[in-house]
């Protein structure tokens, strides 16, 4: 059990000045620690040929396309088959957290994790708990967001910072909290699903697919992946405007507000056991599949998904064949004319490979 705080600040949630008439996440849900900002936009091609040639990744971002008929499909698919269990997750993590913190506020890692953070803040005002709700960025290679995160804490002084995302792949996002924060702040990362084990807390450490990862911005109050820029200052995001008519991040949080409904304080569920170094496995199979480079590698149905959303991947291996979970990942890799391979020994339930001349 935590010690308990002193005390706690907890001022209203008001959304920040650069995205408050802009952004569609609802701002008694969740203050955005995003500045607007427009990046260098780039093709997918030309994203690659920047980052082979020294450009960081974190500066540069390729436009959201309308979601698919395939991706919309799979979306709604996949919140019919998992919704009841997304929304036990939900509650079970948020209950965790609640009774291990005495003042918990919740960090969510945009954009994955943002719709958690505001299914989370909801459940809690509805158990008759405040817990704040905030969302700012971490970028691999760069880390988190220094100037939102003292933002956040100049707001929380006494606050005990739970930062939230939504699934774990290879680890990489706990690495970075490990590795930016200051020495003060404790990394503990919340996930519903995290099979990498590397979650201080999780829902379970299986692997699973949650609806909003076939999505983007449209299940994220509009806003792009995160960047940075030369200006420095707030990580940025770009307002995909175009995409406003197909919106559906109101729906969704309403979704999740109603899955978790049947649940109580006292919900426990077993979260399984923890996996032990599944990332050695999945990059031993990649490596014979002529992929060593482990940043090339794309552990489980979430970070896969994102694959074929963003990158340009060169195989998809599947635990099963069938999968529910997969499917949609199946008919992605057939549309990309990009091979699939089943190997039974894989810990999850799929892993994306890129080439090894796209980006990283």
């Amino acid at each position: 059990m935590t010690p308990k705080a002193d005390t706690l600040v907890t001022p209203a949630l008001t959304p920040s000045p650069a995205l408050a008439l802009a952004h569609t996440l609802p701002i008694a849900d969740v203050q955005v620690h995003l500045r607007a900002a427009q990046p260098q936009l780039v093709s997918v091609q030309e994203k690659e040929r920047l980052i082979r040639a020294g450009v960081s990744y974190g500066t540069l971002l390729t436009p959201e396309e309308r979601p698919s008929d395939l991706q919309t499909a799979a979306y709604r698919a996949a919140l019919a088959r998992n919704g009841e269990r997304v929304g036990a997750l939900l509650a079970s993590l948020t209950a965790n957290i609640l009774a291990l913190y005495s003042h918990p506020v919740l960090v969510s890692l945009a954009r994955a994790g943002t719709p958690v953070g505001c299914a989370m803040r909801r459940l809690a005002r509805r158990w008759g708990s405040d817990l704040p709700h905030h969302t700012l960025s971490i970028i691999r290679g760069s880390g988190i967001d220094g100037a939102a995160l003292e933002a956040v804490r100049r707001l929380h002084p006494q606050g005990q910072l739970i930062f939230v995302d939504g699934w774990t792949g290879k680890g990489s996002i706990y690495g970075a909290l490990q590795g930016s924060l200051p020495s003060d702040v404790p990394p503990r990362l919340a996930v519903l699903s995290d099979p990498a084990g590397v979650a201080v807390h999780a829902a379970t450490h299986e692997d699973v697919l949650l609806p909003h990862a076939v999505l983007n911005a449209t299940v994220c109050g509009l806003l792009s992946r995160t960047f940075v820029t030369q200006e420095g200052g707030l990580h940025a995001t770009r307002l995909e405007e175009e995409l406003r008519g197909d919106d559906l991040t109101a729906e969704y949080l309403e979704a999740l507000e109603t899955l978790t409904a049947p649940f109580s304080p006292e919900v426990q569920l077993p979260a399984g056991r923890r996996p032990q170094q599944p990332q050695d496995i999945v990059t031993a199979l990649a490596a014979r599949l002529g992929v060593t480079d482990p940043h090339l590698v794309k552990p489980s149905v979430g970070e896969a998904t994102r694959v074929f959303l963003r990158r340009q991947p060169a195989h998809l291996m599947l635990r099963e064949a069938d999968h529910p979970d997969t499917l949609h990942l199946q008919a992605l890799a057939q549309a990309a004319q990009v091979p699939v391979t089943v190997h039974a020994a894989l810990p999850y339930l799929a892993a994306a490979l890129i080439s090894p001349g796209g980006p990283r």
